[in-house]
Protein backbone atom coordinates (compact mmCIF):
# COMPACT_ATOMS: atom_id res chain seq x y z
CA UNK A 1 0.00 0.00 0.00
CA UNK A 2 1.06 3.64 -0.75
CA UNK A 3 2.95 4.93 2.11
CA UNK A 4 1.42 8.41 2.23
CA UNK A 5 -1.97 6.79 2.26
CA UNK A 6 -1.30 4.26 4.47
CA UNK A 7 -0.95 7.29 7.43
CA UNK A 8 -3.62 9.36 6.22
CA UNK A 9 -5.86 5.53 6.59
CA UNK A 10 -4.36 4.89 10.48
CA UNK A 11 -5.62 7.48 11.94
CA UNK A 12 -9.41 6.94 10.15
CA UNK A 13 -9.23 2.90 11.05
CA UNK A 14 -8.06 3.68 15.05
CA UNK A 15 -11.07 6.54 15.33
CA UNK A 16 -13.65 3.81 14.06
CA UNK A 17 -12.20 0.74 15.96
CA UNK A 18 -12.06 3.37 18.75
CA UNK A 19 -15.93 4.06 18.14
CA UNK A 20 -17.04 0.21 17.53
CA UNK A 21 -15.13 0.14 20.94
CA UNK A 22 -17.28 2.60 22.50
CA UNK A 23 -20.25 1.63 21.29
CA UNK A 24 -19.84 -1.70 22.60
CA UNK A 25 -19.09 -0.99 25.93
CA UNK A 26 -21.99 1.18 25.89
CA UNK A 27 -24.52 -1.26 25.18
CA UNK A 28 -22.74 -3.73 27.75
CA UNK A 29 -22.68 -0.16 30.49
CA UNK A 30 -26.78 -0.71 29.40
CA UNK A 31 -27.31 -4.12 29.56
CA UNK A 32 -25.89 -4.21 33.29
CA UNK A 33 -27.40 -1.31 34.44
CA UNK A 34 -30.80 -3.34 32.91
CA UNK A 35 -32.29 -5.86 35.57
CA UNK A 36 -35.74 -7.81 36.40
CA UNK A 37 -37.79 -5.17 38.33
CA UNK A 38 -37.55 -5.90 41.81
CA UNK A 39 -42.34 -6.51 42.19
CA UNK A 40 -41.35 -9.44 39.06
CA UNK A 41 -42.53 -12.36 40.45
CA UNK A 42 -39.87 -15.25 40.48
CA UNK A 43 -41.36 -17.32 37.65
CA UNK A 44 -42.54 -16.08 34.48
CA UNK A 45 -43.69 -17.32 30.92
CA UNK A 46 -44.35 -15.94 27.54
CA UNK A 47 -46.46 -15.26 24.50
CA UNK A 48 -45.35 -18.87 23.45
CA UNK A 49 -46.16 -20.74 26.72
CA UNK A 50 -49.21 -18.72 27.44
CA UNK A 51 -50.85 -19.71 23.78
CA UNK A 52 -50.31 -23.85 24.88
CA UNK A 53 -53.21 -23.45 27.13
CA UNK A 54 -55.93 -20.92 25.45
CA UNK A 55 -57.80 -23.90 24.16
CA UNK A 56 -61.63 -24.53 24.46
CA UNK A 57 -62.96 -26.89 25.82
CA UNK A 58 -60.51 -25.52 28.89
CA UNK A 59 -57.97 -27.50 30.33
CA UNK A 60 -58.35 -29.11 33.00
CA UNK A 61 -56.48 -28.33 35.83
CA UNK A 62 -55.37 -24.63 34.28
CA UNK A 63 -56.45 -21.47 34.93
CA UNK A 64 -55.87 -18.16 33.29
CA UNK A 65 -56.42 -14.98 35.53
CA UNK A 66 -56.55 -11.23 34.67
CA UNK A 67 -55.86 -9.73 37.64
CA UNK A 68 -57.00 -6.25 36.09
CA UNK A 69 -59.99 -4.10 37.16
CA UNK A 70 -63.04 -5.81 35.18
CA UNK A 71 -64.72 -2.30 33.77
CA UNK A 72 -61.91 -0.60 32.55
CA UNK A 73 -59.95 -3.12 31.80
CA UNK A 74 -61.00 -6.90 31.33
CA UNK A 75 -64.73 -6.32 29.73
CA UNK A 76 -63.35 -4.07 27.15
CA UNK A 77 -60.57 -6.97 26.01
CA UNK A 78 -58.92 -10.21 27.13
CA UNK A 79 -57.06 -13.11 26.77
CA UNK A 80 -60.21 -15.67 25.44
CA UNK A 81 -60.71 -18.42 28.25
CA UNK A 82 -59.19 -16.38 30.90
CA UNK A 83 -61.30 -15.37 34.13
CA UNK A 84 -61.62 -12.12 35.69
CA UNK A 85 -60.21 -11.81 39.57
CA UNK A 86 -59.11 -8.33 40.18
CA UNK A 87 -56.17 -8.21 42.21
CA UNK A 88 -57.74 -5.64 44.10
CA UNK A 89 -60.88 -8.50 44.93
CA UNK A 90 -58.13 -11.50 45.27
CA UNK A 91 -58.51 -12.32 48.87
CA UNK A 92 -62.64 -12.14 48.89
CA UNK A 93 -62.81 -14.29 45.83
CA UNK A 94 -60.06 -17.00 46.68
CA UNK A 95 -62.87 -19.45 46.32
CA UNK A 96 -62.94 -19.20 42.73
CA UNK A 97 -59.26 -20.86 42.40
CA UNK A 98 -58.85 -23.96 41.71
CA UNK A 99 -59.18 -26.65 44.75
CA UNK A 100 -56.04 -28.18 43.73
CA UNK A 101 -53.03 -27.10 45.13
CA UNK A 102 -51.07 -28.33 41.72
CA UNK A 103 -53.16 -26.51 39.04
CA UNK A 104 -51.41 -24.25 36.50
CA UNK A 105 -52.45 -20.80 37.03
CA UNK A 106 -51.24 -17.85 35.25
CA UNK A 107 -51.36 -14.37 35.99
CA UNK A 108 -51.67 -11.50 33.70
CA UNK A 109 -52.31 -7.83 33.77
CA UNK A 110 -51.56 -4.32 31.22
CA UNK A 111 -47.62 -5.51 30.43
CA UNK A 112 -44.40 -5.47 31.88
CA UNK A 113 -45.05 -1.97 34.08
CA UNK A 114 -47.93 -3.13 35.87
CA UNK A 115 -47.49 -4.72 38.98
CA UNK A 116 -51.21 -6.01 39.55
CA UNK A 117 -50.23 -9.89 38.44
CA UNK A 118 -47.12 -10.35 40.18
CA UNK A 119 -49.11 -9.38 43.42
CA UNK A 120 -51.95 -12.03 42.96
CA UNK A 121 -49.19 -14.66 42.22
CA UNK A 122 -47.72 -14.04 45.39
CA UNK A 123 -50.79 -14.55 47.38
CA UNK A 124 -51.81 -17.48 45.76
CA UNK A 125 -48.40 -18.38 46.34
CA UNK A 126 -48.89 -18.14 49.88
CA UNK A 127 -52.11 -19.98 49.72
CA UNK A 128 -49.95 -23.10 48.72
CA UNK A 129 -50.63 -23.01 45.37
CA UNK A 130 -47.59 -25.32 43.76
CA UNK A 131 -47.57 -23.64 40.14
CA UNK A 132 -48.00 -20.60 39.54
CA UNK A 133 -46.56 -18.06 37.00
CA UNK A 134 -47.06 -14.66 35.77
CA UNK A 135 -47.39 -13.90 31.71
CA UNK A 136 -46.23 -10.14 32.28
CA UNK A 137 -46.41 -9.25 28.92
CA UNK A 138 -49.89 -9.47 29.61
CA UNK A 139 -52.82 -8.60 27.43
CA UNK A 140 -51.02 -5.73 25.41
CA UNK A 141 -48.58 -8.42 24.37
CA UNK A 142 -50.87 -10.90 23.57
CA UNK A 143 -53.08 -8.53 21.71
CA UNK A 144 -49.86 -8.22 19.17
CA UNK A 145 -49.42 -11.40 17.98
CA UNK A 146 -50.38 -12.85 14.59
CA UNK A 147 -53.12 -14.85 14.48
CA UNK A 148 -54.75 -14.62 17.90
CA UNK A 149 -58.43 -12.92 18.68
CA UNK A 150 -59.41 -11.54 22.10
CA UNK A 151 -62.84 -11.78 24.52
CA UNK A 152 -64.92 -9.18 25.57
CA UNK A 153 -67.30 -8.61 28.02
CA UNK A 154 -71.24 -8.40 27.67
CA UNK A 155 -70.51 -4.08 28.59
CA UNK A 156 -68.84 -3.95 25.67
CA UNK A 157 -71.23 -5.28 23.52
CA UNK A 158 -74.27 -3.38 24.76
CA UNK A 159 -72.32 -0.49 24.47
CA UNK A 160 -71.29 -1.14 21.11
CA UNK A 161 -75.14 -1.56 20.06
CA UNK A 162 -75.93 1.42 22.12
CA UNK A 163 -73.85 3.46 20.21
CA UNK A 164 -74.67 2.35 16.69
CA UNK A 165 -70.82 1.58 16.28
CA UNK A 166 -69.86 -0.38 13.66
CA UNK A 167 -69.54 -3.89 14.79
CA UNK A 168 -70.31 -7.22 12.67
CA UNK A 169 -72.04 -9.49 15.74
CA UNK A 170 -72.22 -13.05 14.90
CA UNK A 171 -74.54 -15.82 16.53
CA UNK A 172 -72.31 -19.16 16.19
CA UNK A 173 -74.90 -21.35 17.99
CA UNK A 174 -77.64 -23.53 15.35
CA UNK A 175 -80.83 -22.90 14.37
CA UNK A 176 -82.69 -24.12 17.04
CA UNK A 177 -81.17 -21.58 19.56
CA UNK A 178 -81.20 -18.79 17.11
CA UNK A 179 -85.02 -19.12 16.42
CA UNK A 180 -85.36 -19.36 20.16
CA UNK A 181 -83.66 -15.45 20.00
CA UNK A 182 -80.75 -13.74 19.88
CA UNK A 183 -78.91 -10.34 20.57
CA UNK A 184 -80.35 -7.82 18.55
CA UNK A 185 -78.86 -7.32 15.06
CA UNK A 186 -77.07 -10.48 15.09
CA UNK A 187 -76.09 -12.34 12.12
CA UNK A 188 -76.98 -16.63 12.00
CA UNK A 189 -73.70 -17.87 10.98
CA UNK A 190 -73.75 -21.13 12.84
CA UNK A 191 -70.08 -22.68 13.85
CA UNK A 192 -70.95 -25.73 11.46
CA UNK A 193 -72.23 -23.89 8.49
CA UNK A 194 -69.23 -21.33 8.66
CA UNK A 195 -67.69 -22.04 5.16
CA UNK A 196 -71.18 -22.29 3.69
CA UNK A 197 -71.72 -18.32 5.15
CA UNK A 198 -68.61 -16.83 5.38
CA UNK A 199 -69.80 -14.57 2.71
CA UNK A 200 -72.31 -12.62 4.92
CA UNK A 201 -68.99 -11.74 6.77
CA UNK A 202 -67.95 -7.92 5.76
CA UNK A 203 -65.58 -7.47 2.74
CA UNK A 204 -63.32 -5.17 4.59
CA UNK A 205 -60.93 -7.31 6.36
CA UNK A 206 -60.59 -4.63 8.71
CA UNK A 207 -63.65 -4.42 10.17
CA UNK A 208 -64.59 -5.52 13.74
CA UNK A 209 -66.42 -9.02 13.91
CA UNK A 210 -67.42 -10.06 17.43
CA UNK A 211 -68.96 -13.94 17.63
CA UNK A 212 -70.92 -15.13 20.39
CA UNK A 213 -72.72 -18.85 21.14
CA UNK A 214 -73.84 -20.33 24.08
CA UNK A 215 -72.02 -19.13 27.42
CA UNK A 216 -68.64 -19.64 28.90
CA UNK A 217 -68.39 -23.60 27.84
CA UNK A 218 -69.77 -23.16 24.24
CA UNK A 219 -66.50 -23.52 22.30
CA UNK A 220 -68.57 -22.29 18.70
CA UNK A 221 -67.61 -18.91 19.02
CA UNK A 222 -64.28 -19.51 19.44
CA UNK A 223 -64.05 -21.93 16.38
CA UNK A 224 -65.57 -19.19 14.60
CA UNK A 225 -63.34 -16.85 15.65
CA UNK A 226 -60.13 -19.24 14.36
CA UNK A 227 -61.83 -19.66 10.77
CA UNK A 228 -62.71 -16.01 10.69
CA UNK A 229 -58.49 -15.14 11.27
CA UNK A 230 -57.51 -17.50 9.41
CA UNK A 231 -59.45 -15.69 6.65
CA UNK A 232 -57.73 -12.62 7.03
CA UNK A 233 -60.07 -10.84 9.45
CA UNK A 234 -57.86 -8.55 11.81
CA UNK A 235 -60.03 -7.20 14.14
CA UNK A 236 -61.91 -10.66 15.78
CA UNK A 237 -63.43 -11.05 18.92
CA UNK A 238 -65.60 -13.51 21.21
CA UNK A 239 -68.11 -12.49 23.73
CA UNK A 240 -67.63 -15.38 25.85
CA UNK A 241 -70.79 -15.00 27.90
CA UNK A 242 -72.94 -15.42 24.97
CA UNK A 243 -76.65 -14.95 24.82
CA UNK A 244 -77.40 -16.72 27.90
CA UNK A 245 -75.75 -13.65 29.70
CA UNK A 246 -77.62 -10.89 27.63
CA UNK A 247 -80.88 -13.01 28.35
CA UNK A 248 -80.25 -13.04 31.61
CA UNK A 249 -78.79 -9.09 32.04
CA UNK A 250 -81.56 -7.48 29.11
CA UNK A 251 -84.28 -9.88 28.66
CA UNK A 252 -85.13 -12.63 26.19
CA UNK A 253 -85.25 -11.09 22.51
CA UNK A 254 -88.69 -11.98 20.74
CA UNK A 255 -88.78 -15.80 19.77
CA UNK A 256 -89.14 -16.85 15.88
CA UNK A 257 -91.61 -19.53 15.35
CA UNK A 258 -90.71 -22.79 13.80
CA UNK A 259 -93.69 -24.12 11.50
CA UNK A 260 -95.76 -27.30 12.20
CA UNK A 261 -93.91 -30.15 13.80
CA UNK A 262 -92.75 -31.04 17.02
CA UNK A 263 -89.80 -29.40 18.55
CA UNK A 264 -87.88 -32.85 19.00
CA UNK A 265 -87.14 -31.88 22.45
CA UNK A 266 -86.86 -35.13 24.55
CA UNK A 267 -87.77 -34.88 28.52
CA UNK A 268 -84.95 -34.90 30.93
CA UNK A 269 -87.17 -37.02 33.22
CA UNK A 270 -87.98 -39.55 30.71
CA UNK A 271 -84.92 -39.48 29.13
CA UNK A 272 -82.96 -40.46 32.57
CA UNK A 273 -85.75 -42.70 33.50
CA UNK A 274 -85.31 -44.61 30.48
CA UNK A 275 -81.53 -44.98 30.70
CA UNK A 276 -82.09 -46.03 34.59
CA UNK A 277 -84.68 -48.93 33.42
CA UNK A 278 -84.30 -50.22 30.40
CA UNK A 279 -80.88 -48.38 28.03
CA UNK A 280 -81.33 -50.70 24.83
CA UNK A 281 -84.33 -48.96 24.57
CA UNK A 282 -82.63 -45.50 23.13
CA UNK A 283 -79.56 -44.76 20.90
CA UNK A 284 -77.65 -41.81 22.95
CA UNK A 285 -75.26 -39.75 20.54
CA UNK A 286 -72.90 -37.40 21.73
CA UNK A 287 -72.15 -34.79 18.93
CA UNK A 288 -69.70 -33.20 20.81
CA UNK A 289 -66.27 -33.14 19.29
CA UNK A 290 -63.78 -36.46 20.25
CA UNK A 291 -61.46 -34.38 23.18
CA UNK A 292 -64.64 -33.26 24.90
CA UNK A 293 -66.47 -36.30 24.79
CA UNK A 294 -62.97 -38.15 26.28
CA UNK A 295 -63.18 -36.16 29.19
CA UNK A 296 -66.54 -37.45 30.30
CA UNK A 297 -70.09 -39.01 29.00
CA UNK A 298 -73.13 -40.63 29.40
CA UNK A 299 -72.25 -44.27 29.71
CA UNK A 300 -74.65 -45.24 27.17
CA UNK A 301 -73.63 -42.41 24.54
CA UNK A 302 -71.53 -43.45 21.50
CA UNK A 303 -69.71 -40.39 20.29
CA UNK A 304 -70.66 -38.99 16.17
CA UNK A 305 -69.03 -35.49 16.56
CA UNK A 306 -71.71 -32.95 14.62
CA UNK A 307 -69.53 -32.42 12.14
CA UNK A 308 -69.34 -36.07 10.57
CA UNK A 309 -73.45 -36.74 11.26
CA UNK A 310 -74.34 -35.81 7.66
CA UNK A 311 -72.05 -38.97 6.49
CA UNK A 312 -72.63 -41.00 9.63
CA UNK A 313 -76.51 -41.54 8.95
CA UNK A 314 -76.23 -45.01 8.02
CA UNK A 315 -75.24 -45.59 11.54
CA UNK A 316 -78.36 -44.56 13.10
CA UNK A 317 -81.04 -47.09 13.93
CA UNK A 318 -84.60 -46.31 12.50
CA UNK A 319 -86.61 -48.58 15.07
CA UNK A 320 -85.69 -47.39 18.12
CA UNK A 321 -85.73 -43.76 19.19
CA UNK A 322 -82.30 -41.56 19.04
CA UNK A 323 -81.69 -39.11 21.49
CA UNK A 324 -78.66 -36.16 20.55
CA UNK A 325 -76.38 -34.90 23.73
CA UNK A 326 -73.84 -32.20 23.87
CA UNK A 327 -72.97 -30.07 26.99
CA UNK A 328 -75.44 -26.94 26.28
CA UNK A 329 -78.14 -28.28 24.09
CA UNK A 330 -77.09 -26.09 20.83
CA UNK A 331 -74.68 -28.78 19.44
CA UNK A 332 -77.38 -31.64 19.95
CA UNK A 333 -80.16 -29.14 18.46
CA UNK A 334 -78.76 -28.75 15.52
CA UNK A 335 -78.47 -32.49 14.99
CA UNK A 336 -81.82 -33.07 15.22
CA UNK A 337 -82.46 -30.31 12.61
CA UNK A 338 -80.06 -31.98 10.35
CA UNK A 339 -81.74 -35.28 10.66
CA UNK A 340 -85.01 -33.75 10.16
CA UNK A 341 -83.54 -32.34 7.01
CA UNK A 342 -81.89 -35.11 5.78
CA UNK A 343 -83.10 -38.60 7.19
CA UNK A 344 -86.59 -37.91 6.40
CA UNK A 345 -87.11 -41.67 7.46
CA UNK A 346 -85.93 -41.37 11.05
CA UNK A 347 -89.07 -40.92 12.74
CA UNK A 348 -88.20 -40.63 16.43
CA UNK A 349 -85.09 -38.52 16.56
CA UNK A 350 -84.89 -36.20 20.02
CA UNK A 351 -82.51 -34.05 21.52
CA UNK A 352 -81.94 -32.53 25.54
CA UNK A 353 -82.48 -29.18 25.51
CA UNK A 354 -80.80 -28.34 28.58
CA UNK A 355 -77.06 -28.08 30.59
CA UNK A 356 -75.09 -31.17 30.94
CA UNK A 357 -72.03 -31.40 33.22
CA UNK A 358 -69.42 -34.42 32.59
CA UNK A 359 -67.67 -35.97 35.01
CA UNK A 360 -64.20 -37.74 34.53
CA UNK A 361 -65.85 -41.18 35.78
CA UNK A 362 -68.88 -40.81 33.39
CA UNK A 363 -70.46 -38.95 35.95
CA UNK A 364 -73.55 -36.45 34.33
CA UNK A 365 -76.15 -34.09 35.92
CA UNK A 366 -78.80 -32.59 33.47
CA UNK A 367 -80.22 -29.30 33.73
CA UNK A 368 -83.40 -28.18 31.66
CA UNK A 369 -82.53 -24.95 29.62
CA UNK A 370 -86.23 -24.63 29.92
Amino acid sequence: MNTTLHRRLSPLLVALFLAVALMAQGAATARAAEKVPDYFFHKIVDFDFVKNYVKMPKLDGVMIIDSRPYMTKHAKGYIPTSVSIPDSEFDARVAELPKEKDALLIFYCEGAACKLSHNSARKAEKLGYTNVVVYPGGYPDWITHAGVYESVGIEYVREKIEKGEPMFLADSRPITKFLDGSIPGAMFMPASQFDARKGYLPADKASEVVFFCEGFTCKLSHDAAIAAKRMGYETVKVFEAGYPAWKEKFGAAQSVEIAGGEDGIMDVAVFQKALAENPGSIMVVDVRDPDEYAKGHIPQAVNIPGSQLAGRLGELPRDKPVVFVCNTGARSGEAFYLIMDKAADMKNAYYIEGTIDYGPDNSYTIKPNK
